[in-house]
């Protein structure tokens, strides 16, 4: 069991927040219903229609915003590049390009090297 949580842990946590957070959401709309209702002389039935309304509009617009805003830092992430930073591909290149000089420098051909490495590590 140790084995298996420490394999899946970053997800274990992930879901184990959206859980928490979604808990939370559900206590808080319940008390914000149970409040309206006394507001107009009411008592709150939590398996009410009206509430599961209002928490599954809650919660998709939740969710609407921020896939909107994941899905646009993705897709501005992979069509628009910072120079210089670490996932511009202009820092690897140039890193490359010092690699293959000091190589030649040393009288050793870069391709050579090339397919020695590891598959996993070759260009395709």
């Amino acid at each position: 069991m140790r084995a298996w949580i420490r394999d899946r842990g970053l997800g274990v946590v992930f879901v184990s927040v959206f859980l928490v957070t979604w808990i939370g959401q559900l206590v808080f709309e319940w008390l914000e219903c149970a409040d309206e209702a006394a507001d107009h002389g009411r008592d709150a039935v939590f398996w009410s229609q009206g509430f599961w309304v209002v928490f599954w509009q809650s919660t998709l617009e939740n969710w609407q915003s921020e896939f909107l805003q994941l899905s646009a830092f993705t897709v501005a992430g992979a069509y628009l590049v910072y120079k210089g930073s670490s996932e511009s591909s202009d820092g690897s290149e140039r890193i490359e390009a010092k690699l293959d000089f000091l190589l030649e420098r040393e009288g050793i051909d870069p391709r050579d090297v090339e397919r020695e490495l590891p598959a996993k590590f070759q260009r395709r």
